[in-house]
């Protein structure tokens, strides 16, 4: 999954998208001969100034052997027939005054046909508009887009280009601008890329701030790095979270004081810092050898992970120990826990996890996190053949089971990770999503002594965003 990009322009063609016009006029022009003219070598040196509206007609006069005057007329015909479309400048009129978005036009037009326009166009409803005729370039040049990319001074991935040509449209992606090739659903489409659930989800995230701090079930705010890591890994996009200064190797999964824990005091662990080690890998390979070394140290004989870095609290947990096997794949070293993996494999197959394990309460955030082993070990062939079939077995005895939100989103993204059919629990998690745009904390985990439970509701915006987002089996993760 990319990091998302708000579309902070959209540009327009004009001919076929913001005008439409008629091809037949009472002439011996066609509209098949007017398509073939429109074209052709002259009429294209007329769009970009090399030629007069004259020289121009002449030329395609003698090339395809027709009265000159019959093609001025036909084009006269033509201009006069140019009505804007209505839904289309509603659609723009309702995007001005909804977002604070920017709106262009780019068009293959000779400067003459542009002045004749006169009162047919709305200059309001543009910031700016882009001829052929004064840049001296026409669609689909690639110098004419990254010309125009200058002038607003935006990136090519913040700008969404519609156009009725798939050749300009195919350009325009070649150079990363957005594309969308203009038909009768294209203002349903604008609608959802600018107003949709995506840009509502992520606008939500962006505005939040960027402490995202969990909450329990009793109310009680905590700061917690566990999910902000989430946050930054699901989005990929560390602007959006804050961390505070970290030097020492190892995570603890509180960002501030231990909230509910006696003393206040809480050990570091390897839950959160194998996560940390994914997300935000230390600079130098030696740093993160030295951490996974340290790691090492507290797998027990049977190839259990301890949670913690303190050996006199031997707490175990079958997703933490799927969490610190995956930083180790990530880092090449997997092969090395051969146990490890033995033991999380049980309890995929003897569903000890329908009950949550000691720290993580949902069975379908369970098998999220077995998932993710599944795809840091991508080159460990018997894992692969071994894990993939039993968690997508797992996966759909889980489809169009009820769950809050975070449950339902983990769930989407390893089924279609997997390939399973999940579009029941997209639609139900697309309808709870809520009017800012967020969606409401699910439990990620819970306090192993007291089984208090935490959420954040930045974690589970993240996880829902990159579930609706992914359309294609195999593209998340």
């Amino acid at each position: 999954m990319l990091p998302y990009v708000p579309i902070i322009a959209v540009i327009f063609d004009l001919g076929d998208v913001f005008f439409q016009w008629s091809r037949t006029t009472k002439t011996e022009i066609s509209p098949g001969m007017m398509k073939k003219i429109l074209n052709s070598t002259p009429w294209c040196d007329y769009e970009c100034g090399r030629i007069t509206q004259a020289a121009c007609y002449e030329s395609v006069a003698q090339q395809f052997r027709v009265d000159v005057c019959q093609v001025c007329e036909a084009f006269d015909q033509a201009r006069a027939s140019l009505k804007p479309d209505a839904e289309l400048v509603s659609f723009i009129k309702d995007l001005r005054r909804q977002r604070p978005i920017k709106v262009y036009a780019m068009s293959n037009i000779a400067k003459e046909d542009f002045a004749t326009l006169g009162d047919k166009i709305d200059l309001e409803l543009f910031d700016d508009i882009f001829t052929s005729g004064e840049h001296g370039r026409r669609k689909p040049e690639l110098d004419f887009y990254r010309e125009v990319l200058m002038e607003i001074d935006l990136r090519a991935e913040e700008v969404l280009f519609v156009d009725d040509r798939v050749e300009n449209v195919r350009a325009a992606r070649n150079i990363g601008i957005r594309g969308l090739v203009f038909d009768d659903k294209t203002t349903d489409t604008l609608k959802d890329q600018l107003f949709g659930p995506i840009v509502r989800g992520y606008e939500w995230l962006h505005r939040s701030g960027c402490d995202f701090e969990s909450v329990t079930d009793s109310g009680v705010c905590v700061g917690d790095n566990f999910a902000k890591l989430l946050i930054v890994e699901t989005t990929q996009n560390s602007d959006i979270v804050h961390f505070g200064p970290y030097s020492k190797g190892t995570w603890n999964f509180f960002s501030g004081p231990a909230t509910l824990v006696p003393g206040g005091i809480f050990p570091d662990d390897l839950d959160t810092t194998s996560l940390a080690l994914a997300v935000l890998p230390p600079p130098q390979p030696e740093e993160v050898t030295s951490i996974l070394d340290r790691m090492a140290e507290y797998v027990m004989p049977d190839g259990s992970f301890l949670t913690y870095f303190d050996k006199e609290r031997p707490r175990i947990d079958a997703v933490v120990n799927a969490n610190i096997l995956a930083c180790f794949y990530r880092f090449g070293r997997g092969h090395e826990f051969p146990h490890t993996y033995q033991y999380v494999r049980d309890v995929i197959e003897r569903r000890s996890y329908l009950d949550g394990t000691r720290y993580y309460p949902s069975a379908d955030c369970c098998l999220g996190f077995f998932t993710r082993l599944l795809q840091s070990a991508a080159t460990d062939t018997n894992l692969q053949c071994t894990l993939r079939p039993l968690l997508g077995s797992r996966l759909k005895e889980r489809v169009a089971k009820n769950g809050n939100a975070l449950d339902l989103a983990m769930r989407i993204i390893a089924c279609t990770y997997l390939g399973v059919e999940c579009s029941v629990d997209r639609e139900a998690l697309l309808a709870m999503q809520l009017e800012d745009g967020s969606w409401e904390p699910g439990w990620i985990y819970r306090y192993g002594s007291t089984g208090v439970k935490l959420g954040n509701r930045g974690a589970t915006t993240a996880f829902a965003l990159k579930a609706i987002s992914s359309s294609t089996i195999g593209e998340v993760m």
